[in-house]
């Protein structure tokens, strides 16, 4: 049995061999983390856009807190391109990102602004 140590969580990896040869990899979360790594994320992001009309945090590993989607929608976004959009959501996480394998970024204005 080997760990693998991902930040604050810690994710028990089983390895099992396979017909031919091959290692199988399986992976346990606590569905507790994702809940709480989700909160957490919308939390700071409606500090750092408190007018924000729509912000969504959904954990896309599985529960693991390693990847996440965020959508934010919000009127400070307007007349900024895209990157600049995306460069402040990652300002605003960016210590979690640290801990994060990846970071699925969407980011719109609101239609009548």
């Amino acid at each position: 049995m080997n760990y693998l140590v991902m930040g604050r969580q810690q994710i028990t990896r089983f390895l099992r061999p396979r017909v031919g040869g091959g290692v199988g990899v399986r992976w346990w979360c606590d569905v507790t983390s994702e809940v709480a790594g989700e909160a957490r994320l919308v939390s700071l992001l409606r500090q750092r856009f408190p007018q924000a009309a729509e912000v969504q945090v959904q954990d896309i590993s599985g529960g693991c807190g390693a990847m996440y989607e965020v959508w934010v929608e919000d009127s400070s976004f307007k007349g900024l391109s895209r990157v600049k959009q995306h460069r402040l959501i990652t300002e605003a996480l960016k210590a979690e990102i640290r801990d994060m394998h990846g970071l699925r970024i969407t980011t719109s204005v609101p239609s009548d602004t």
